[in-house]
């Protein structure tokens, strides 16, 4: 679990004193892979057009046309990683996060007690990577549902999620 002690100075996350983080991450990185490695050949091919070039024209390129490959996969990857960084999903004693954004930010917010149900989501490709998809259903009028993408070890964050549920300051409220 990355460190907790910078995520509770974020702005965005409003820990009340008696809340703690429970939880936190990010998607898999699995499900960035295909990227990454398009980055690499990217960047590769990219090289290996430039020399074939280079052996064609038999005479040196501009250095400008040599740097293009390293820029072009450079770019990509930074994109690529910068989009994959952007989300992250905490789970507190009380309340379920999802951020999005850096410049812009867009973070989800639900209380556990409005929690009704989970779903656990996982593919064979997803299993054998350790990763899949968990939706928390809310009650309530405007039916938000809370949806962690790609997480790694799912089960362990729906059992994060129904520890959390069971805990008596999390029960749904009935009125006598």
């Amino acid at each position: 679990m990355p460190s907790t002690e910078r995520l509770e100075s974020a702005d965005w996350l409003t820990l009340s004193d008696a809340e703690r983080i429970e939880w936190t991450g990010r998607p898999s990185l699995f499900t960035i892979a295909p990227q990454l490695l398009l980055a690499v050949a990217v960047g590769v091919g990219g090289a290996l057009t430039v020399a074939a070039v280079e052996a064609a024209t038999e005479g040196p390129v501009p250095a400008v046309v040599r740097l293009l490959p390293l820029l072009g996969a450079s770019t990509l990857l930074a994109v690529v990683l910068l989009r994959w960084y952007r989300v992250r999903y905490v789970i507190t004693t009380t309340q379920v996060y999802i951020k999005r954004g850096f410049l812009s930010l867009d973070v989800d917010r639900i209380r556990i007690a409005r929690i009704q149900n989970t779903q656990l989501s996982q593919s064979l490709v997803e299993r054998l990577l350790g990763y899949g998809d968990l939706i928390a259903y809310t009650a309530g009028s405007d039916t938000l549902n809370i949806e962690f993408r790609a997480v790694p070890n799912p089960a362990r964050v729906d059992k994060t999620v129904s520890r959390l549920l069971n805990r008596p300051e999390n029960e749904p409220q009935t009125l006598v």
